[in-house]
């Protein structure tokens, strides 16, 4: 099921709620994927990236290579 921007919101903000990092960096690397926006893409990815560092999800090494490539990362 495709999450529309609603839900992917709500969804956000649920996880925050729960304090749920691990979903938080699953939930803030698929919206960096949906935006058109350079700008908006490399904050959310960046968001994505802390959560995942913070869980240990596995995530974490792709979204370090997305924010080296676009220099946001060393």
């Amino acid at each position: 099921m495709q999450l529309n921007d609603q839900d992917l919101e709500d969804q956000i903000l649920m996880a925050h709620d729960a304090s749920n990092t691990w979903l938080l960096a699953e939930l803030y690397a698929h919206a960096a994927e949906r935006v058109l926006d350079h700008e908006q893409a490399c904050f959310l990815a960046t968001q994505a990236y802390v959560c995942a560092l913070q869980s240990n999800h596995p995530l974490k090494s792709k979204l370090h290579t997305f924010l080296k490539r676009h220099g946001r990362e060393e």
